[in-house]
């Protein structure tokens, strides 16, 4: 396989991933209606710990940095919580 080949099949991997981003901000927009139908804050720490120790737990089962993974899943989370809040009017939290 050519190196040009290789960076395609990247490219395509990277479309993929920011599709997948996209799809997971759209189910934010979800969780942020059920949530403000129950009347549950934006931020849940337990969530979140279950939702990091779990891709901590796969990227070490599929031998891929655990740290990186889950710094990426911090930012997906915040992405998701940041979209929960525009969903609900709230201004953005520092």
């Amino acid at each position: 396989m050519s190196l040009d080949a290789v960076r395609n099949e990247i490219q395509r991997i990277d479309e993929a991933i920011i599709d997948l981003a996209v799809e997971r901000q759209r189910l934010a927009v979800r969780i942020a209606r059920l949530k403000q139908e129950r009347g549950i804050p934006i931020r849940d720490d337990g969530q979140r710990k279950v939702v990091l120790d779990r891709v901590s737990a796969l990227a070490t089962g599929r031998h891929i940095d655990p740290v990186a993974v889950r710094q990426i899943f911090e930012i997906l989370i915040g992405m998701n919580e940041e979209r929960q809040r525009e969903y609900a009017g709230l201004e953005k939290k520092d």
